[in-house]
């Protein structure tokens, strides 16, 4: 710093009117430096979850699609037992074991089965402490992982199932006293715990996976070598011996068998990495996408205070000319300061980054992932946090200091607070601007005219495309914006300007705007990304939730629907805040027939006003001739829409009145209860089917109920409604209304996510909105002082500061909401993959007014301190400035 005085001054003067900047690139850093580090534990976990699933074996072989099937004893085929048992001659192995897979859980007192766990078989080739307790020995006995203890809270002592639910012969031919299945269980004591990582396990003896009452499943051959065996030349054998083996078998056998590999440790762990890491690095590639939109936003923060700073510098400079610094010497001091500022900034970055991710990965210890090793500083987070802060300060100031180098040293013969006029953009800038602009949007417009399933000319996805349709024409808008926006803080001046009390005040701070366009148009710049972004995702998220209930309303057009009608169950759920609406048809018992079967059912008539206040959709009553059935019944007597089905009221087939049977043509409703028929009166035979003496005889006893949710009911509220339904029948259906309430959540929930992680982005372009009237004081000192000393009051300088401020969000709300409207609208459409679905475009007002109220209030508060230091300039101390 001794061989450049010229870094020096700068450094002085400007002091902590850099603080803003530094902060904007902390925050920027920090998400990205949060995001490699999350990314890193959760690869660090994994792969020590993997290597101690594959400890203690040299190779593996994964045999999860090897099988086959003995047609004579009707059970499965261990292809891999044949094939462990041939492995274990070869030259150079110890041990190879075929290890099976079962599934083991604990029953409730009820008889009902909980949540369980794989179970394989007990071999030497696992790595892994008994901790309490001892080996499983006996046929019944069950070694547990620490997982199963840690997670299920399994003890020594406790008793876990094994369970089979076998069908009694005929069973599939849909007779009903044979649909029920027989359970077949075998209990496991547990005997001890095994120290090792990884999902909740048992280990069982051989015996004990034999004693099983299903059939294991082939999991995996693992290979111990011996002392004197090579890894890759007991790989090639193996692999030869599968040739072998499988020139034996049947095609689709020997496929099953010769698509084996035989892997290394080290291999296998690589594998399943590949498989098991995406969702983690999902997250934290989220993380850092929305921390480079930060970044952006803080490069135009930091372009503006440099910018600034230049202009304030310009008698400085000037005078520095003219005594002998060189051009070059000013660029290359405005460019350390820049770096000077990008390494500070980037090393709070990395400390800020580091201790968020350090917390989260504590917290996620403390609840979903007790193996999540914690979050650590790590060489490449460090060096890509400070690389960072380093070249975003530099680049970004890399236009402000080739301004530095070319002020010129008359500049400091100019007269105190005169400047030049900023000029028109140039001819090529708003050529280059339209292109993006015109080109980009229209990208985006014509992903959204196509369904998701098609491609655009060039063969490339439609949602792709408008991903990068959106950005191009982002940075079109960005080009473009210092022709619109000053002029437009102008006019919104003079429209504010109209109020009583502000007709001066709010023309001077849109005047002052547009008198230095490139000032304006930067930190308007700066709120327009985040504004965008935010408002994207709000349209986007009430749009795709407003797709996803007209699905919702076509799958399950009635929410919810019950076998029972009565004054008790009316009486409940008119009392429920659950329940928006219902209503109620009598039904009959009978006998569906159809190509595939019959069964006992019951059937409802209904008609146009049973769904009236109930339906999400119009035209559900089926028409004569037509039938409406659920998707369960106790044996399948339908093969699907459009098949025929006959009808018999019950007890008439036996009684020989079948002319009371009707065929109707069926379709599939997945919102009905099991072995529910639902016709109307024109299906039926006779002028007066309901009368009394009609084997269609209905009554309430047989009937249903139709249900509609109330609007604003989430999830867990959701699942109040089967408890209230049980109370007056087993027979009920609530898919509709629990899709419909966890379809919100998770629209709200992600909503929520993006929105915080967005967060970052608007606080970075609100610091810019700060810094850049703080700055923009020590241009401004002669012009408050003149405005005193004609009759301004203080708190009215303060007030012009403020609108000025006001109008700056304004103009970046302004076009960031119109542009949100139309990104989120096209983004859904792009995705949307049916062609009879038309995407209309949801705007969430009340969201959106939410939006442009904190904006404003931010941008206010963030005007509290320039207008307040421009508020205290005297007269005659401002005018006096040389």
């Amino acid at each position: 710093m001794s061989r450049n005085p010229v870094l020096r001054v700068n450094l002085r003067s400007a002091g902590r009117k850099l603080f803003a900047a530094g902060a904007a690139v902390a925050i920027s850093v920090a998400f990205i430096v949060a995001g490699i580090l999350m990314l890193d534990s959760f690869t660090r976990g994994l792969t020590q979850q993997i290597e101690a699933e594959a400890a203690g074996s040299d190779l593996i072989i994964e045999t999860h699609w090897v099988s086959g099937w003995d047609e004579e004893t009707q059970e499965p085929l261990r292809e891999d037992v044949a094939l462990a048992e041939a492995i274990q001659e070869l030259d150079g192995v110890d041990v190879a074991d075929a290890i099976g897979s079962g599934y083991l859980s604990e029953l409730a007192e009820d008889g009902s089965s909980t949540i369980g766990f794989q179970v394989g078989e007990q071999s030497v080739t696992r790595a892994g402490e008994i901790t309490q307790g001892r080996e499983a020995q006996a046929a019944d006995e069950v070694v547990i992982s620490s997982a199963a203890v840690a997670g299920r809270g399994l003890e020594l002592g406790d008793t876990l199932t094994a369970q089979e639910f076998v069908y009694a012969e005929g069973a599939e031919e849909g007779a009903p006293e044979d649909a029920e299945p027989t359970v077949v269980e075998q209990d496991y004591t547990v005997v001890g715990v095994l120290d090792t990582q990884g999902a909740p396990r048992g280990y069982l003896t051989g015996e004990g996976m034999e004693r099983m009452p299903a059939s294991p499943s082939p999991e995996e051959i693992r290979v111990q070598l011996a002392a004197e065996g090579e890894a890759t030349a007991v790989q090639s054998q193996i692999q030869e011996l599968i040739t072998e083996q499988a020139a034996d078998l049947d095609e689709d056998r020997a496929a099953s068998l010769t698509a084996l590999q035989v892997q290394t440790t080290e291999e296998i762990v690589d594998a399943r990495m590949a498989q098991q890491s995406g969702s983690a690095n999902g997250l934290a590639y989220l993380a850092i996408g929305f921390g480079s939109i930060s970044v952006f936003v803080s490069g135009l923060v930091i372009s503006n205070t440099f910018q600034v700073l230049v202009a304030s510098r310009a008698r400085t400079l000037a005078l520095l000319r003219a005594i002998g610094a060189t051009s070059v010497q000013l660029k290359r001091a405005t460019l350390l300061e820049g770096g000077l500022l990008g390494l500070i900034g980037g090393a709070a970055g990395v400390v800020l980054g580091a201790g968020a991710a350090l917390g989260f990965s504590a917290i996620a210890r403390a609840t979903f992932a007790p193996d999540l090793p914690l979050a650590t500083p790590t060489v490449l987070a460090v060096a890509v946090g400070l690389g960072l802060g380093l070249a975003v300060t530099v680049l970004s100031a890399l236009v402000p200091a080739i301004k530095a180098g070319r002020v010129s040293p008359m500049a400091a013969l100019r007269p105190v607070g005169l400047t030049p006029a900023a000029g028109r953009p140039s001819r090529a800038r708003i050529v280059i601007g339209l292109v993006l602009t015109l080109g980009g949007f229209a990208a985006v417009l014509t992903a959204a005219l196509l369904a998701a399933g098609e491609n655009v000319p060039l063969g490339l996805p439609a949602p792709l495309v408008g991903v990068a349709g959106a950005m191009l024409g982002f940075c079109g808008v960005l080009v473009l914006a210092r022709l619109v926006v000053p002029p437009l803080v102008a006019h919104g001046g003079a429209l504010l300007g109209r109020l009583p009390g502000l007709r001066v005040n709010a023309r001077l701070a849109g005047r002052n705007a547009q008198q230095v366009p490139g000032r304006t148009t930067a930190t308007a710049s700066a709120l327009l990304v985040g504004v965008t972004l935010v408002g994207t995702m709000m349209v986007g998220a009430s749009t795709a939730q407003t797709v996803l209930y007209d699905e919702l309303a076509e799958r399950y057009p009635v929410e919810a629907s019950a076998s029972a009608v009565g004054e008790e169950l009316e009486a409940d759920l008119a009392e429920s805040d659950l329940v928006e609406s219902f209503s109620s048809a009598a039904g009959t018992p009978a006998t569906v027939a159809g190509e595939l079967g019959s069964t006992e059912g019951r059937v409802i008539l209904v008609d146009d006003e049973t769904f009236a206040e109930v339906a999400r959709t119009e035209g559900l009553a089926p028409g004569s001739g037509e039938a409406v059935l659920a998707q369960q019944f106790n044996g399948q007597v339908f093969s699907g829409d459009g098949a025929e089905v006959e009808l018999t009221p019950y007890g008439t087939a036996s009684s020989g009145a079948k002319d009371q049977a009707i065929t109707v043509e069926a379709s599939i409703a997945s919102w009905l209860p099991a072995e529910t028929v639902l016709i109307t009166a024109g299906s039926l035979p006779g002028d007066d089917p309901a009368q009394e003496a009609s084997p269609w005889a209905f009554s309430d006893a047989q009937g249903i109920t139709l249900i509609r949710l109330a609007q604003s009911v989430g999830p867990e509220e959701s699942y109040g409604l089967a408890g209230l339904l049980e109370d007056h029948t087993e027979e009920f259906n609530d898919v509709g209304a629990l899709m419909r309430a966890s379809y919100s959540q998770t629209i709200d929930m992600v909503l929520l996510i993006v929105l915080v992680l967005l967060g970052a982005s608007v606080l970075v372009a609100v610091i810019g909105v700060s810094n850049t009237l703080s700055l923009s004081v020590l241009e401004r000192r002669r012009e408050a002082a003149l405005l005193r000393a004609v009759g301004m009051n203080r708190r009215s300088v303060g007030q012009m500061i403020t609108i000025e401020a006001l109008l700056l969000a304004s103009a970046a709300l302004l076009i960031g909401t119109i542009l949100a409207v139309f990104l989120g609208w096209a983004g859904v459409a792009s995705m949307v993959a049916r062609e009879d679905w038309a995407v209309a475009v949801e705007i969430p007002w009340l969201r959106v007014v939410m939006l442009w109220g904190i904006t404003l209030l931010a941008a206010a508060l963030a005007a509290l301190l320039p207008a307040r230091a421009l508020s205290k300039v005297e007269p005659a101390a401002g005018l006096s400035e040389d």
